[in-house]
């Protein structure tokens, strides 16, 4: 082939692939989401999909941040009232019987009326109720003492909210009785304590507490005295007992209620009735009681008013409160001193980190029970409410000594004048 051929040929040659190459040039690209559609993972080692709401691998926005835990304050303080015998005679639930017009019905509210305000709003109310609350045995006086339901219920909602039922009054109806209150009490659907009688041992051995504004309270109860009705007890019904012969029990008792919560409040119904002056044993038992983690002794039984006193732990030298009596709340009794009793309020004060305790401004407020003659028209007032020509007619005039000044001079005798209000004599 002649040189000529052979350029000519070579030039045809190179003007097709010219032509094929611009073609393959016209072809689009690969898009740049191929490897996203595949969801491949690049060279940085991180896997990209599809979601349009994922946000890109080196987005720096940081985590969602829990809520932080709620800061409690230093101190807790729970306001806390206590009061003594709501002793229930026959006079008593048969006048709230007459004024909600017979039958089943009962308003007991006039008797209370005059003190409600100083129950109602506190945090912690504590109270003796000495006689069986039901709704199945027929409502009956001393010696066996029965009370109707609407009573107990008035009581919620007055303000009380732990209730006491270790008293000599415990098994005035029996086994069965007992079993009849304890059943009305379970049946209140309001966060309520009733203690110091049980169902069975399992029951006893379940501590009552209340869980109030961040502190656990846990309550026990505990008699001196059955009034010799102990026959009477059936088991496996539980009663918590009083005395040298129980205080394994009850000091066992203390130690597992102050493990499982802030403040244990023990009630100790014990002494002398119708005596105001503290009994050297139960200085003792209450020493001991404190000893084994006892925070606030609450005394009942003798119906009238005894010292009130603050008593330190041997242990870590903190201090607990011990009220030996403060009477009766309410009663149609015929002593005289015992138509003179206390409402007693205090602060109870925990440490939220240490779980310290104190107990402080402690106030007895003092309050009348009175009657009129034939002990008729049951009802309480506040001593600032109190008046001489009150106290003049007073019922229970019929056996004793009962005037304006005689209510002075036992609160004079019977409480420190420190846990009195300032110028609580002043309208002498």
């Amino acid at each position: 082939m002649s040189r000529t051929k052979i350029l000519f040929a070579a030039l045809i040659i190179f003007a097709m692939m010219s032509v094929l190459l611009a073609a393959c040039n016209d072809v689009p690209s690969e898009p740049a989401t191929a490897n996203v559609l595949d969801n491949e993972v690049e060279a940085g080692g991180e896997e990209i999909t599809d979601d349009p709401e994922t946000p890109p691998s080196d987005d720096d926005t940081p985590p969602q941040e829990k809520d932080p835990e709620p800061i409690l304050p230093e101190y807790l303080t729970v306001r806390a009232v206590a009061v003594g015998d709501n002793l229930i005679h026959s006079s008593i639930y048969s006048q709230a019987n007459r004024r909600a017009g017979g039958g089943d019905n009962y308003d007991f509210r006039p008797a209370y009326e005059n003190v409600w305000h100083l129950i109602e709003g506190h945090d912690l109310g504590l109270i003796n109720q000495e006689t069986l609350v039901n709704n199945v045995i027929p409502p009956s006086n001393w010696p066996h003492f029965s009370t109707p339901g609407p009573l107990g219920d008035l009581m919620i909602e007055m303000g009380f909210n732990a209730f006491n039922i270790a008293n000599n009054h415990t098994l005035d109806l029996g086994t069965d009785g007992l079993i009849a209150s304890l059943d009305y009490w379970a049946e209140k659907e309001e966060d309520i304590a009733v203690f110091g009688a049980y169902y069975d041992m399992e029951d006893r051995k379940n501590i009552r507490t209340l869980e109030i504004g961040g502190v656990v309270f846990s309550f026990l109860g505990y008699a001196e005295s059955l009034n010799g009705l102990d026959s009477w007890l059936i088991p496996p019904v539980e009663v918590g007992r009083f005395g040298n012969a129980h205080m394994d029990i009850m000091l066992a008792e203390i130690e597992a209620a102050k493990a499982i919560s802030d403040v244990c409040v023990v009630f100790l119904h014990w002494g002398l009735e119708d005596w105001n002056q503290i009994e050297p044993y139960q200085r003792t038992a209450a020493q001991r009681m404190v000893d084994a983690g006892a925070d606030i002794i609450h005394g009942t039984h003798p119906h009238v008013l005894r010292d009130i006193e603050f008593i330190e732990r041997e242990s870590d030298g903190t201090q607990a409160l011990v009220i030996y009596s403060l009477a009766n709340f309410i009663s149609s009794q015929i002593v005289p001193q015992t138509m003179i009793g206390g409402i007693l309020t205090f602060d109870v004060i925990v440490n939220s980190k240490t779980r310290a305790v104190e107990i402080a401004d402690v106030l007895l407020i003092p309050i009348i029970t009175h009657y009129d003659p034939g002990h008729t028209n049951v009802r309480l007032y506040p001593l600032t409410d109190y008046t001489p020509e009150l106290a003049a007619g007073h019922g229970i005039r019929n056996w004793g000594r009962f005037d304006y000044n005689y209510i002075f001079e036992i609160l004079r005798k019977n409480v420190s004048e420190k846990f009195l209000p300032d110028g609580w004599d002043t309208n002498r």
